[in-house]
């Protein structure tokens, strides 16, 4: 993919977008598309270079830029890839306001191994598709009933899964809002996808971070859809689906079993611990006292006492940075979510 020609055809139709008509004081960030070989920015190519890694937000030359990884990530459409810009320049206008409801990855990596909060999930989220998808406000009470049904039994959980949601389902709200001012026929396209993602029967069920893009999204859209203003404050300690909360006074919610739920969980389960055992298997252990500052949280996962790491992670011994570009099975210290023993390469 010819790389200018790329950033040439988005950022003429990021010049079309009214950002402060997504979000109050929003405006068109900087941002750069990249290779392992070049890096496109202000519409030139520099050489690659090391701190750029994955589709986000980062610090360059003193301000925020969005940037995305064609090589890993290709968008041939011009439409789809401003889409994607602005979700990541969402980012950037966060990280400018000072915002601090981040969630934390590695809580979420350690996820309560309890399926009856799974079932709930599932009831939650089908709930709130069909909160959207039936235009009926009554379930989305449903779907609020529940979550707080969720929250009284794992508080320390469900409020990373809210703060996941005012991260990423925010910034992926504000990127589909602006697809709709580009073109609408693919706008409802990914809300359709992302309606069937909250229902569907898969394992996505089980990753509570990738999840929080869809429900975070289509929370956000149900609030417009039955005329709520929705409420984003950025340096507020409340996340957006507290300072958006939902009436659940006497609202009952029915939860249906779904045998998927138990039978999937197990699978998944014995499949990353067969990963990790096979990782080890063909690896090398290295002692190395250390914590995680640098990661790929889509593309990580934990059991037990081990992080399994796909692409790349950045380890922190002593204020000295040691970065792993390969796939690398952590030994997490005891009780610790982030410190490390040692690991596998």
């Amino acid at each position: 993919m010819d790389l200018i020609k790329a950033y040439d055809a988005a950022n003429a139709i990021l010049d079309r977008i009214d950002f402060n008509a997504l979000f109050d004081g929003f405006h068109k960030y900087r941002f750069a598309l990249y290779s392992s070989r070049e890096i496109i920015i202000d519409g030139r190519s520099i050489p690659y270079q090391d701190d750029f890694r994955g589709n986000t937000s980062m610090l360059y030359e003193g301000e925020y830029i969005a940037i995305w990884n064609i090589e890993f990530d290709p968008v041939d459409d011009p439409e789809q890839l401003a889409y994607c810009l602005v979700h990541e320049m969402f980012h950037c206008h966060q990280h400018t306001n000072h915002e601090t409801r981040y969630p934390s990855d590695f809580e979420l990596l350690n996820y309560p191994d309890d399926v009856e909060n799974f079932i709930n999930k599932y009831n939650e989220n089908r709930y709130l598709a069909n909160a959207y998808e039936q235009q009926n406000i009554m379930l989305l009470r449903r779907f609020a009933c529940i979550r707080q049904r969720r929250y009284k039994a794992h508080p320390s959980t469900v409020i990373q899964e809210l703060r996941a949601e005012t991260l990423e389902g925010m910034a992926e709200y504000i990127g589909l809002k602006a697809l709709q001012q580009i073109n609408a026929e693919k706008y409802n396209a990914i809300v359709n996808d992302y309606l069937g993602k909250l229902k569907e029967e898969s394992n996505l069920l089980f990753d509570a971070r990738r999840l929080s893009y869809f429900s975070g999204t289509i929370f956000l859209l149900c609030l417009e859809l039955f005329g709520f203003s929705v409420k984003n404050i950025l340096d507020s300690d409340q996340t957006v689906y507290e300072q958006n909360s939902i009436d659940v006074t006497a609202v009952a919610a029915e939860v249906l079993p779904y045998d998927f739920i138990s039978r999937n969980y197990a699978d998944l389960t014995k499949e990353k611990e067969s990963k990790i055992k096979e990782h080890i298997g063909h690896s090398k252990y290295t002692e190395y006292n250390a914590f995680i500052c640098g990661y790929d949280p889509m593309n990580m996962f934990r059991v037990g006492d081990m992080v399994y790491c796909r692409y790349f992670v950045c380890l922190n011994k002593n204020g000295e940075i040691k970065t792993i570009n390969s796939a690398v099975a952590l030994k997490l210290a005891p009780g610790s979510n982030q410190a490390v023993v040692g690991y596998y390469i």
